[in-house]
């Protein structure tokens, strides 16, 4: 474990914003293609890919809100 408690792999993965970035575009590539598909009347396959893509980017996205919720938080700074 990290010196602030978490586990390292997911501070280094989930401790970026980037990530959460990715997780919004993901859930949203995923939701909006599973429609499109749907409406389309596509097979099986096409569209477990994509609700595929939207849960790896709703857990992306939750990943990272728990793990900055969980990290310390700086002092703020007072002005002189």
């Amino acid at each position: 474990m990290s010196d602030q408690g978490g586990w390292p792999v997911t501070d280094g993965l989930f401790g970026n914003h980037r990530t959460f970035i990715l997780g919004i575009l993901g859930s949203i590539v995923g939701l909006t293609g599973v429609i499109g598909w749907i409406s389309r009347g596509a097979g099986i396959l096409e569209i477990l890919a994509l609700a595929g893509i939207g849960i790896l980017g709703l857990f992306l996205t939750v990943g990272y809100i728990l793990v900055q919720a969980k990290k310390p938080r700086r002092a703020p700074k007072r002005p002189r």
